[in-house]
Protein backbone atom coordinates (compact mmCIF):
# COMPACT_ATOMS: atom_id res chain seq x y z
CA UNK A 1 0.00 0.00 0.00
CA UNK A 2 1.19 3.78 -0.97
CA UNK A 3 2.36 5.94 1.77
CA UNK A 4 -0.25 8.23 0.95
CA UNK A 5 -2.99 5.88 0.85
CA UNK A 6 -1.77 5.34 4.45
CA UNK A 7 -2.19 8.54 5.32
CA UNK A 8 -5.11 8.81 4.13
CA UNK A 9 -7.10 6.15 6.22
CA UNK A 10 -5.13 7.26 9.28
CA UNK A 11 -6.71 10.86 8.48
CA UNK A 12 -10.07 9.73 7.84
CA UNK A 13 -9.87 7.56 10.85
CA UNK A 14 -9.04 11.05 13.46
CA UNK A 15 -11.95 12.33 11.74
CA UNK A 16 -14.36 10.21 12.59
CA UNK A 17 -13.10 9.83 15.48
CA UNK A 18 -12.91 13.06 16.16
CA UNK A 19 -16.30 14.10 14.42
CA UNK A 20 -17.99 11.15 17.23
CA UNK A 21 -16.35 12.80 20.32
CA UNK A 22 -17.17 16.31 19.85
CA UNK A 23 -20.92 15.15 19.06
CA UNK A 24 -20.93 12.80 22.59
CA UNK A 25 -19.71 16.08 24.10
CA UNK A 26 -22.49 18.52 22.42
CA UNK A 27 -24.90 15.77 23.34
CA UNK A 28 -23.50 15.56 26.83
CA UNK A 29 -23.39 19.65 26.98
CA UNK A 30 -26.97 19.80 26.26
CA UNK A 31 -28.38 16.95 28.09
CA UNK A 32 -26.89 18.43 31.14
CA UNK A 33 -28.76 21.71 31.90
CA UNK A 34 -31.89 19.45 31.44
CA UNK A 35 -31.30 16.90 33.72
CA UNK A 36 -29.92 19.54 36.46
CA UNK A 37 -33.30 21.70 35.72
CA UNK A 38 -35.47 18.53 36.75
CA UNK A 39 -33.77 17.75 39.51
CA UNK A 40 -33.95 21.45 40.47
CA UNK A 41 -37.39 21.35 39.88
CA UNK A 42 -39.22 22.36 43.18
CA UNK A 43 -41.90 19.92 44.07
CA UNK A 44 -45.79 20.59 44.72
CA UNK A 45 -46.24 20.69 48.10
CA UNK A 46 -49.90 21.99 49.05
CA UNK A 47 -51.52 22.74 51.76
CA UNK A 48 -54.30 20.90 53.07
CA UNK A 49 -57.12 23.03 51.38
CA UNK A 50 -57.21 23.65 47.91
CA UNK A 51 -59.02 24.91 44.44
CA UNK A 52 -58.89 23.13 41.13
CA UNK A 53 -57.55 25.70 38.66
CA UNK A 54 -58.68 23.47 35.83
CA UNK A 55 -60.13 20.27 35.43
CA UNK A 56 -58.27 17.62 37.33
CA UNK A 57 -58.51 14.08 37.19
CA UNK A 58 -59.77 11.85 40.47
CA UNK A 59 -57.83 8.51 41.39
CA UNK A 60 -59.01 5.51 43.44
CA UNK A 61 -56.69 2.84 44.92
CA UNK A 62 -56.49 -0.35 44.05
CA UNK A 63 -53.80 -1.83 46.02
CA UNK A 64 -51.20 0.10 45.26
CA UNK A 65 -52.12 0.92 42.19
CA UNK A 66 -53.79 4.33 41.33
CA UNK A 67 -56.76 3.81 39.13
CA UNK A 68 -58.17 6.85 37.13
CA UNK A 69 -61.79 7.21 38.26
CA UNK A 70 -63.39 10.79 37.44
CA UNK A 71 -62.67 14.48 37.73
CA UNK A 72 -63.27 17.08 39.49
CA UNK A 73 -64.08 20.64 37.13
CA UNK A 74 -62.48 23.79 37.56
CA UNK A 75 -62.87 26.20 40.91
CA UNK A 76 -63.94 23.21 42.95
CA UNK A 77 -62.41 22.96 46.60
CA UNK A 78 -60.91 20.30 48.16
CA UNK A 79 -59.73 19.11 51.40
CA UNK A 80 -56.18 17.06 50.95
CA UNK A 81 -54.72 14.44 53.50
CA UNK A 82 -50.74 13.96 53.66
CA UNK A 83 -49.08 13.16 50.78
CA UNK A 84 -48.82 9.08 49.72
CA UNK A 85 -46.91 7.91 46.65
CA UNK A 86 -46.99 11.38 44.74
CA UNK A 87 -50.79 11.68 45.52
CA UNK A 88 -52.91 13.50 47.86
CA UNK A 89 -56.09 12.03 49.36
CA UNK A 90 -58.97 13.77 49.42
CA UNK A 91 -61.03 14.09 52.21
CA UNK A 92 -64.16 16.25 51.88
CA UNK A 93 -65.79 13.51 49.07
CA UNK A 94 -68.09 10.52 50.16
CA UNK A 95 -65.24 8.32 48.65
CA UNK A 96 -61.90 7.75 48.72
CA UNK A 97 -60.40 9.77 46.10
CA UNK A 98 -57.18 10.66 45.32
CA UNK A 99 -55.34 13.57 43.49
CA UNK A 100 -51.66 14.89 42.19
CA UNK A 101 -50.67 17.85 42.88
CA UNK A 102 -50.95 19.59 39.17
CA UNK A 103 -53.74 21.72 38.44
CA UNK A 104 -54.38 22.68 42.44
CA UNK A 105 -53.49 26.22 44.31
CA UNK A 106 -53.86 26.55 48.20
CA UNK A 107 -57.01 28.32 49.33
CA UNK A 108 -58.55 29.25 52.23
CA UNK A 109 -61.27 26.64 53.49
CA UNK A 110 -64.78 26.96 51.69
CA UNK A 111 -68.25 26.27 53.99
CA UNK A 112 -71.23 25.28 52.23
CA UNK A 113 -74.81 25.83 52.83
CA UNK A 114 -75.99 22.52 55.24
CA UNK A 115 -79.83 24.18 55.68
CA UNK A 116 -80.96 20.97 53.69
CA UNK A 117 -79.91 18.47 56.63
CA UNK A 118 -83.12 19.49 58.24
CA UNK A 119 -85.00 18.20 55.18
CA UNK A 120 -86.45 14.93 55.10
CA UNK A 121 -85.14 12.78 52.78
CA UNK A 122 -87.55 10.98 50.56
CA UNK A 123 -87.39 7.24 50.24
CA UNK A 124 -86.19 7.50 47.16
CA UNK A 125 -82.36 7.17 45.62
CA UNK A 126 -80.69 8.02 42.30
CA UNK A 127 -79.10 5.20 41.17
CA UNK A 128 -76.17 5.21 38.52
CA UNK A 129 -74.13 2.18 37.18
CA UNK A 130 -71.64 3.77 34.71
CA UNK A 131 -70.75 7.46 35.14
CA UNK A 132 -71.95 9.95 37.69
CA UNK A 133 -72.20 13.62 36.69
CA UNK A 134 -72.82 16.06 39.97
CA UNK A 135 -73.86 19.76 39.09
CA UNK A 136 -74.54 22.40 40.86
CA UNK A 137 -77.38 24.97 41.60
CA UNK A 138 -76.57 27.11 38.23
CA UNK A 139 -75.89 23.75 36.54
CA UNK A 140 -72.12 24.02 36.47
CA UNK A 141 -70.45 20.45 36.08
CA UNK A 142 -68.49 19.69 39.52
CA UNK A 143 -67.76 16.13 39.57
CA UNK A 144 -67.80 13.50 36.76
CA UNK A 145 -67.37 10.27 38.74
CA UNK A 146 -66.78 6.52 37.26
CA UNK A 147 -68.85 3.34 38.89
CA UNK A 148 -71.83 2.45 41.00
CA UNK A 149 -73.66 4.78 42.84
CA UNK A 150 -76.83 4.65 45.03
CA UNK A 151 -78.08 8.51 46.56
CA UNK A 152 -80.66 9.34 48.99
CA UNK A 153 -82.83 12.11 47.17
CA UNK A 154 -83.47 15.01 49.05
CA UNK A 155 -84.74 17.62 46.38
CA UNK A 156 -87.40 16.36 43.64
CA UNK A 157 -87.19 19.26 41.33
CA UNK A 158 -88.41 19.82 38.08
CA UNK A 159 -85.39 17.58 35.85
CA UNK A 160 -82.99 16.94 38.71
CA UNK A 161 -82.44 15.87 41.83
CA UNK A 162 -80.53 17.11 44.63
CA UNK A 163 -78.60 14.78 46.60
CA UNK A 164 -75.48 15.28 49.89
CA UNK A 165 -72.42 14.70 47.84
CA UNK A 166 -68.93 16.12 49.59
CA UNK A 167 -70.87 17.83 52.38
CA UNK A 168 -73.54 20.11 49.73
CA UNK A 169 -76.27 19.19 47.57
CA UNK A 170 -75.64 18.57 43.94
CA UNK A 171 -77.50 17.54 41.50
CA UNK A 172 -77.85 15.13 38.91
CA UNK A 173 -80.26 15.28 35.60
CA UNK A 174 -82.91 12.95 35.51
CA UNK A 175 -82.20 12.26 32.11
CA UNK A 176 -78.85 10.54 33.18
CA UNK A 177 -80.35 7.96 36.40
CA UNK A 178 -83.33 6.09 37.46
CA UNK A 179 -84.88 5.87 40.79
CA UNK A 180 -85.73 3.32 43.02
CA UNK A 181 -87.28 3.27 46.36
CA UNK A 182 -85.55 2.94 49.61
CA UNK A 183 -85.78 2.85 53.17
CA UNK A 184 -84.19 6.21 54.29
CA UNK A 185 -86.43 7.55 57.28
CA UNK A 186 -89.25 6.87 59.51
CA UNK A 187 -89.71 10.79 59.12
CA UNK A 188 -92.67 12.19 57.49
CA UNK A 189 -93.50 15.46 55.65
CA UNK A 190 -95.13 18.12 57.83
CA UNK A 191 -99.10 17.88 56.97
CA UNK A 192 -98.91 21.80 57.33
CA UNK A 193 -97.32 25.24 58.39
CA UNK A 194 -98.20 28.09 60.41
CA UNK A 195 -97.56 31.59 59.06
CA UNK A 196 -96.93 34.08 61.90
CA UNK A 197 -97.68 37.54 61.41
CA UNK A 198 -96.03 40.16 63.45
CA UNK A 199 -96.05 44.38 62.87
CA UNK A 200 -94.37 46.21 65.39
CA UNK A 201 -92.20 45.82 68.32
CA UNK A 202 -91.29 47.56 72.05
CA UNK A 203 -89.49 46.94 74.82
CA UNK A 204 -92.08 46.60 77.55
CA UNK A 205 -89.55 48.21 80.37
CA UNK A 206 -89.56 50.98 78.53
CA UNK A 207 -92.62 53.30 79.40
CA UNK A 208 -91.75 55.94 76.82
CA UNK A 209 -92.08 52.97 74.27
CA UNK A 210 -95.03 51.22 75.78
CA UNK A 211 -96.96 54.63 74.95
CA UNK A 212 -95.44 55.07 71.85
CA UNK A 213 -96.53 51.47 70.30
CA UNK A 214 -99.88 51.56 71.48
CA UNK A 215 -101.95 49.52 68.46
CA UNK A 216 -103.02 45.76 69.13
CA UNK A 217 -100.62 45.12 66.84
CA UNK A 218 -97.69 45.96 68.96
CA UNK A 219 -95.85 42.99 70.55
CA UNK A 220 -93.85 43.33 73.51
CA UNK A 221 -90.37 42.37 73.91
CA UNK A 222 -91.97 39.69 76.79
CA UNK A 223 -94.14 38.24 74.41
CA UNK A 224 -92.38 37.97 71.46
CA UNK A 225 -89.62 36.02 73.46
CA UNK A 226 -92.22 33.78 75.32
CA UNK A 227 -92.99 33.18 71.32
CA UNK A 228 -89.11 32.67 70.30
CA UNK A 229 -89.00 30.29 73.31
CA UNK A 230 -91.45 28.21 72.36
CA UNK A 231 -90.44 27.82 68.54
CA UNK A 232 -86.74 27.12 70.05
CA UNK A 233 -87.42 24.84 72.70
CA UNK A 234 -90.30 23.02 70.26
CA UNK A 235 -87.22 22.34 68.04
CA UNK A 236 -89.28 24.25 64.86
CA UNK A 237 -87.60 24.80 61.96
CA UNK A 238 -87.90 28.39 60.00
CA UNK A 239 -88.04 27.93 56.59
CA UNK A 240 -86.78 30.32 54.14
CA UNK A 241 -89.67 32.09 51.74
CA UNK A 242 -87.32 29.56 48.92
CA UNK A 243 -87.76 26.61 51.00
CA UNK A 244 -91.56 27.28 51.92
CA UNK A 245 -91.91 27.54 48.14
CA UNK A 246 -90.34 24.79 47.52
CA UNK A 247 -92.31 22.64 50.18
CA UNK A 248 -95.33 23.90 48.91
CA UNK A 249 -94.24 22.54 45.38
CA UNK A 250 -93.50 19.05 46.61
CA UNK A 251 -90.11 19.32 46.29
CA UNK A 252 -88.84 19.11 49.65
CA UNK A 253 -90.14 17.71 52.67
CA UNK A 254 -90.39 19.33 55.63
CA UNK A 255 -90.07 18.65 59.63
CA UNK A 256 -92.44 20.61 61.66
CA UNK A 257 -91.84 24.30 60.63
CA UNK A 258 -93.14 27.87 61.31
CA UNK A 259 -92.90 30.40 59.48
CA UNK A 260 -92.22 33.96 60.65
CA UNK A 261 -93.50 37.40 58.97
CA UNK A 262 -93.25 41.07 59.82
CA UNK A 263 -95.05 43.97 57.81
CA UNK A 264 -94.35 47.47 57.10
CA UNK A 265 -90.57 48.37 58.57
CA UNK A 266 -92.09 50.71 61.47
CA UNK A 267 -90.14 49.77 64.86
CA UNK A 268 -89.02 46.97 63.76
CA UNK A 269 -85.49 46.87 64.67
CA UNK A 270 -86.15 45.33 68.13
CA UNK A 271 -87.76 41.88 66.30
CA UNK A 272 -84.81 41.57 64.14
CA UNK A 273 -82.23 42.25 67.19
CA UNK A 274 -84.25 39.07 69.00
CA UNK A 275 -84.55 36.65 65.77
CA UNK A 276 -80.63 37.05 65.27
CA UNK A 277 -80.27 36.36 69.29
CA UNK A 278 -82.02 33.06 68.59
CA UNK A 279 -81.18 32.48 65.09
CA UNK A 280 -84.18 32.08 64.00
CA UNK A 281 -85.36 32.90 60.23
CA UNK A 282 -88.43 35.39 59.21
CA UNK A 283 -89.29 37.60 56.15
CA UNK A 284 -90.00 41.08 56.51
CA UNK A 285 -92.49 42.61 53.92
CA UNK A 286 -91.43 46.36 53.47
CA UNK A 287 -93.16 49.28 52.17
CA UNK A 288 -90.43 50.65 50.31
CA UNK A 289 -91.55 54.15 49.81
CA UNK A 290 -91.41 54.60 53.32
CA UNK A 291 -88.66 52.65 54.08
CA UNK A 292 -85.23 52.57 52.64
CA UNK A 293 -84.94 48.19 52.21
CA UNK A 294 -81.11 47.93 52.69
CA UNK A 295 -81.51 49.36 56.49
CA UNK A 296 -82.93 46.29 57.57
CA UNK A 297 -79.85 43.61 56.83
CA UNK A 298 -79.46 40.67 58.80
CA UNK A 299 -78.20 37.02 57.80
CA UNK A 300 -81.64 35.81 59.68
CA UNK A 301 -83.98 38.46 58.30
CA UNK A 302 -85.27 38.12 54.25
CA UNK A 303 -86.92 41.65 52.88
CA UNK A 304 -89.17 41.22 50.32
CA UNK A 305 -92.29 43.36 48.99
CA UNK A 306 -95.11 44.82 50.63
CA UNK A 307 -95.28 46.83 47.41
CA UNK A 308 -93.52 50.47 47.06
CA UNK A 309 -96.70 52.68 47.35
CA UNK A 310 -99.96 51.12 47.49
CA UNK A 311 -100.13 51.18 50.95
CA UNK A 312 -102.49 53.48 51.30
CA UNK A 313 -106.54 53.20 51.89
CA UNK A 314 -109.31 54.28 49.84
CA UNK A 315 -107.86 54.01 47.10
CA UNK A 316 -110.56 51.01 45.61
CA UNK A 317 -114.01 50.51 46.56
CA UNK A 318 -113.92 47.57 48.88
CA UNK A 319 -112.42 47.21 52.24
CA UNK A 320 -109.53 49.56 53.54
CA UNK A 321 -109.36 50.29 49.81
CA UNK A 322 -105.62 48.66 48.95
CA UNK A 323 -104.95 49.66 45.18
CA UNK A 324 -103.74 46.75 44.21
CA UNK A 325 -107.40 45.79 43.60
CA UNK A 326 -108.56 48.34 40.98
CA UNK A 327 -105.65 50.74 39.88
CA UNK A 328 -104.38 50.13 36.16
CA UNK A 329 -102.35 47.41 35.58
CA UNK A 330 -99.62 49.61 34.30
CA UNK A 331 -99.03 51.23 37.62
CA UNK A 332 -99.43 47.97 39.72
CA UNK A 333 -96.61 46.38 37.33
CA UNK A 334 -94.72 49.64 37.58
CA UNK A 335 -94.97 49.98 41.51
CA UNK A 336 -94.35 45.97 41.74
CA UNK A 337 -91.00 46.82 39.30
CA UNK A 338 -89.80 49.95 41.67
CA UNK A 339 -90.40 47.83 45.09
CA UNK A 340 -88.59 44.71 44.15
CA UNK A 341 -85.65 46.51 42.30
CA UNK A 342 -84.98 48.45 45.48
CA UNK A 343 -85.05 45.09 47.62
CA UNK A 344 -82.86 43.67 45.06
CA UNK A 345 -85.31 41.53 42.72
CA UNK A 346 -88.10 39.93 44.98
CA UNK A 347 -90.77 37.68 43.93
CA UNK A 348 -92.25 37.62 47.33
CA UNK A 349 -95.51 39.97 48.06
CA UNK A 350 -97.51 40.53 51.12
CA UNK A 351 -100.74 42.24 50.25
CA UNK A 352 -101.57 45.41 51.72
CA UNK A 353 -104.46 45.28 54.34
CA UNK A 354 -104.35 41.65 53.04
CA UNK A 355 -106.66 43.18 50.72
CA UNK A 356 -106.55 40.73 47.08
CA UNK A 357 -108.72 39.47 44.03
CA UNK A 358 -108.22 37.94 41.23
CA UNK A 359 -106.95 40.64 39.39
CA UNK A 360 -104.41 41.59 41.47
CA UNK A 361 -103.20 37.63 41.40
CA UNK A 362 -103.11 38.37 37.59
CA UNK A 363 -100.89 41.06 37.85
CA UNK A 364 -98.52 39.85 40.60
CA UNK A 365 -98.27 36.74 38.29
CA UNK A 366 -97.49 39.24 35.11
CA UNK A 367 -95.35 40.56 37.09
CA UNK A 368 -93.21 37.68 38.00
CA UNK A 369 -94.15 37.54 41.51
CA UNK A 370 -94.30 34.01 42.76
CA UNK A 371 -95.28 33.51 46.22
CA UNK A 372 -98.17 36.16 48.18
CA UNK A 373 -99.14 36.36 51.13
CA UNK A 374 -102.46 37.47 52.91
CA UNK A 375 -104.02 37.43 56.50
CA UNK A 376 -105.74 35.04 58.36
CA UNK A 377 -108.33 33.20 55.83
CA UNK A 378 -112.17 32.44 56.22
CA UNK A 379 -110.86 29.04 56.44
CA UNK A 380 -110.48 26.56 59.79
CA UNK A 381 -107.54 25.70 58.73
CA UNK A 382 -105.42 28.37 58.35
CA UNK A 383 -101.56 26.03 57.56
CA UNK A 384 -99.74 26.27 54.30
CA UNK A 385 -99.78 23.10 52.53
CA UNK A 386 -98.07 20.98 49.84
CA UNK A 387 -100.36 22.48 47.15
CA UNK A 388 -101.99 25.28 48.71
CA UNK A 389 -102.54 28.59 46.46
CA UNK A 390 -99.04 30.47 46.36
CA UNK A 391 -101.32 33.35 45.80
CA UNK A 392 -103.55 33.61 48.71
CA UNK A 393 -100.82 32.07 51.55
CA UNK A 394 -102.94 32.54 54.98
CA UNK A 395 -101.35 33.92 58.43
CA UNK A 396 -101.78 33.96 61.91
CA UNK A 397 -102.12 37.72 62.71
CA UNK A 398 -100.14 38.17 65.91
CA UNK A 399 -101.70 40.91 68.27
CA UNK A 400 -100.82 41.90 71.82
CA UNK A 401 -104.04 39.95 73.19
CA UNK A 402 -102.75 36.74 71.32
CA UNK A 403 -102.58 34.05 74.31
CA UNK A 404 -100.07 31.65 74.39
CA UNK A 405 -102.81 28.56 74.10
CA UNK A 406 -103.47 30.66 70.76
CA UNK A 407 -99.97 30.65 70.14
CA UNK A 408 -99.44 27.49 69.63
CA UNK A 409 -102.50 26.74 67.99
CA UNK A 410 -101.42 28.62 64.94
CA UNK A 411 -98.47 26.70 64.68
CA UNK A 412 -100.03 23.07 64.66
Amino acid sequence: MKLSSKLSIVVMSLLLIGGLSFLTFKNNLLKKPIEEEKENKPEIVLSNNVISTQNVVLYTKNDDDFIESGKVSKDVYLSLDNKENNFYKVTNLDKDYYVKGDGLKDSEVVTYDTRYKNYIVFNSNVVINDTLDLYDENNALIFSLKGDFSLPIYIKDNDRYGVEFAGRILYVKSDSCKIIENYNTDAVNTKGIGALNYHFFYDDSIAEERSDCNQEICASKTQFKEHLDYIKNNNFFTPTMKELEMYIDGKIQLPKSVVITIDDGWRVDLGIKMLEEYQLNATLFVITSWYDPQIFKSPYVEIHSHSDSMHDGGVCPTGQGGGIQCLPKETILNDLKTSSDKIGGSTVFCYPFYEYNDYSISVLQEAGFTLAFAGESSHSDNLIKVGSNKYKLPRFVVVDYTTMTDFANYLG
